[in-house]
């Protein structure tokens, strides 16, 4: 199973590389671009090429099939993520790396005794960012102005988990934000309701508990702000030109991957033949 699962992501690798071989160098003729597009390549290549090494080194001794008891432990999770939704003229979406890592505590409870199969939930302060740009300069091509919006929450976070698989939801109590250091009231600031799907791959377990790689994805199913034609901070300073009205079709939606790890103790201790 694992040795398949290698191979699929090595051919997933390969096509990625020839895309970038193929595609972008015939479209791209600002160097500025070039660099940006392959740094953001080695970004994505250097978390795949992680991710298989931690399957090819560790040593795991447990199944995707296999049953694990009620766990508790801290979480740790970092991420990169964009508005979901799309902008209004003039201005374009971009994403934006966190650079400190989502962090809180996560539960797993099983369901059954002969299937892997549970309940997971975490509780997080959960920060969502993306990037905006605008002021499009058309003799440089590229956009004069680049903003990093973040926006924080206390987040909980319930999935249905089937070997290794997890589906689920999410919601957030707004605690702060800002846009490029500049704070945003939280009065402002919706409550965000998001979906979550995602992957968890148990590196190492025994009688203590045991330690997981994951991998996520999400989307939030509302905007961030409470009533964005109103709050929009760009509304002064980028105005909509006529016929277009500003109205909260265009409330950003943060949408974004994180991987992480958490660590699980285990609340029931079982026998020691079954890490054997």
């Amino acid at each position: 199973m694992i040795f398949a699962k290698v191979r699929m992501y090595n051919i997933i690798l390969i096509l990625y590389i020839d895309f970038i071989r193929t595609r972008t160098f015939k479209k791209v003729k600002n160097m500025k671009k070039l660099r940006k597009i392959i740094l953001e390549s080695f970004l994505l290549i250097s978390l795949l090429l992680i991710f298989l090494v931690l399957i090819f080194f560790n040593e795991v001794k447990a199944a995707e099939d296999e049953y694990f008891p009620p766990a508790l432990g801290p979480t740790f999770g970092w991420k990169a993520g964009t508005n979901g939704i799309t902008t209004p003229y003039g201005r374009k979406n971009g994403v934006s790396f966190n650079s400190i890592p989502d962090a809180g505590l996560a539960v797993y409870l099983p369901l059954s005794l002969e299937w892997n199969i549970g309940l997971n939930c975490d509780l997080i302060y959960n920060t969502h960012s993306f990037l905006m740009k605008y002021y499009y300069d058309g003799k440089k091509q590229e956009y004069k102005n680049k903003d990093v919006f973040r926006f924080s929450y206390v987040s909980i976070s319930p999935a249905f988990y089937y070997s290794g698989f997890n589906f689920g939801f999410s919601y957030g109590i707004p605690v702060s934000a800002d846009w490029e250091g500049t704070d945003i009231p939280t009065d402002k600031i919706n409550s965000l309701w998001e979906v979550k799907v995602g992957w968890t791959y148990p590196i190492y377990y025994d009688a203590t508990g045991k330690l997981n790689f994951y991998i996520n994805a999400n989307y939030a199913l509302n905007g961030v702000y409470s009533d964005f034609a109103k709050d929009d901070p760009l509304k002064n300073i980028m105005p909509t030109e006529y016929p277009q009205i500003i109205t909260n079709y265009y409330n950003p939606r943060p949408a974004g991957i994180q991987i992480g790890f958490n660590f699980l103790f285990n609340l029931i201790v079982l026998p020691e033949e079954y890490y054997e």
